[in-house]
This record gives C-alpha cells, structure tokens and sequence, in this order.
C-alpha cells in the first residue's frame, strides 16, 4: 500500500519522533524526507510527523516569515513514498498563520486541519501568534479507514474527539509538541515526565470509549526552557497501548493497524453506535441560548 491508496483494511503506521531544527524549514523537510524512505523500505504507508516539524515549536515573531502558502502539492520532496501528517506554519487568508497539520498523498494535499486550540497558559502563548481554526473535519483516506486530525491541545477537549467519532472516524491522530512537566516518576515501565501520564489517559481513554485507533506524535529536544517530553503513542481500540516512543530521544515508533481490530473492539460495548448527536446539538444550543439570556 505505500505510496497509493490504503486498501484492504489494515495500515502500517509510524511515528517519526524527532527534535525538529527551529526556524529551519529545509533541515527538516529533509529529515521528513528521508524519514519518508526508511518507511518505505519498511512497508509503512503513513508517516506521522509532531506538531510543526518542519519549523519547529518556539517561533514567536517568526511564524509569518516561515508560513507557507498551502496549494495543491507544496512539498514535491514528499511526492514518493507513504501519506505524510506533516505539521507546519500555513499562511491563510488576510496573512494569518495557522498552525496546520496537512495529510499528504504522493506530495499533494489530502487534508487539512488548522489547530482549534490555542494555548495560553504556563509557558504558551500561541494565542499571540497563530490565528484558530474553525472547522473539525473527519476524512476518507481509503480502504474503510476514516481520519481525524487534531494538534496538541484539541486533544484536551473531548469535543473534538467526539465530533470526529460522530463523523465516522475510526483513526485519530494527534500532532504534538508536548513539554515535560513534574518529576520523573520510576518504575518496571522505567521514567516518565509526570505529566505524561494525562497524555496517555486521554488517548486511552477515546480509543476505549469509541472504538478508535488513537495516535499521539509527540517531539523530542530542548528550545528555550523546555525539555519535550518524547513519549509518542499509538493505541489500539481496545486501549491497549501498542507502541509507545523513547522520552527523551529521536525514535520511531511503528505498528500494524486493521479494520477488524476496530469491529472486534466495538462488539463487547457500543458506546459508538449509539451516541445521539441530535440529543447533543439540542442541548448545546439550549446552553448557549441560556447563557446568552443572561
């Protein structure tokens, strides 16, 4: 399947965990480049990048200078070999940058998800830089597999989760470029930044609750005063955590995905088949329309 259209109900899928060089677009496209051919060696058909690998995370200021007009096929070194989820700095209309995680088919774009998101809290402040998105979109990407993307923070509400499991989703991928916080914590599992464990519930817990593969592709490296805490995820939807990356290290961090993992996972509960989004909408717009009367 790699390079073409995914068929046959099962995806190889792979994490490419790496510390992006900050405000150096043609390092790391290079990087993603050759991540690209080792996964093509390796039968992977879709590579998932962290959160703006191809400029890295602490731009501040320089986020119009390093966005990028987004057309039908903006990285031609990314024209062979499987998908790619790469995250970069879009420019959109008006000259706003967003923070965009592109699926990319033989270099093209297949989809597009601007970060809804933005955090401002602690050591963020991409309210500052970065203009939000307004649509969640869940997409086919062939052979039954249905996607959603989200980047970092989405992850963190369950609302975009929903929507995307609402919408069919049975894939949920998750850019990120998570900071460690809290003290390492030891064990048979070895050391983990503290705050990776909310990561990690958050994960298992969509892919338990919907039936959903989920993946977290988190990066590895220092900027300024923050160590990013590595620890990329893919989890089954059963929960099970199939694959899990290095915490501090470059890693790749692959597994094998299939359709029917997704029916067997969805016959002990049914919490998927029998979400009401019509009871949902009612009652969000009755919470509106209440607050607004205030």
């Amino acid at each position: 399947m790699s390079g073409g259209e995914w068929s046959g109900g099962r995806l190889r899928l792979r994490v490419e965990q790496f510390a992006p060089v900050l405000g150096d677009p043609d390092a790391n496209l290079r990087q993603v480049a050759a991540a690209q051919a080792a996964a093509a060696r390796d039968g992977v058909d879709l590579l998932v990048t962290p959160e703006l690998a191809l400029t890295g995370y602490d731009l501040r200021d320089r986020v119009h200078a390093l966005a990028v007009r987004v057309g039908e096929a903006p990285f031609p070194a990314l024209a062979d070999g499987p998908d790619v989820v790469l995250g970069m700095v879009e420019m959109g209309d008006g000259f706003v940058p967003f923070n965009t995680a592109l699926h990319l088919r033989r270099g093209k774009v297949l989809h597009r998800h601007r970060k809804l998101y933005l955090p401002t809290y602690g050591m963020f402040d991409e309210g500052r830089w970065f203009g939000a998105g307004d649509r969640v979109r869940a997409y086919d990407a062939g052979g039954g597999w249905r996607v959603g993307l989200l980047v970092c923070e989405d992850l963190w509400h369950p609302s975009l989760t929903y929507l995307h499991t609402a919408a069919g989703a049975n894939l949920i991928v998750a850019q990120s470029a998570a900071a460690g916080r809290g003290s390492w914590e030891g064990g048979a599992e070895g050391a983990r930044f503290a705050s990776w464990k909310a990561w990690e519930h958050l994960a298992v817990a969509a892919a338990t609750a919907y039936g959903v593969y989920v993946v977290v592709a988190n990066r590895v490296g220092v900027e300024g005063g923050a160590v990013f805490a590595g620890g990329s995820l893919i989890v089954g939807p059963d929960g099970a955590v199939l694959a899990r990356g290095d915490d501090l290290h470059k890693d790749r961090v692959t597994a094998d995905l299939s359709l029917d993992a997704v029916a067997r996972a969805r016959r002990p509960y049914a919490h998927a088949r029998d979400e009401d989004p019509r009871l949902v909408l009612r009652e969000l717009a009755r919470i509106v329309a209440e607050e607004e009367a205030r």
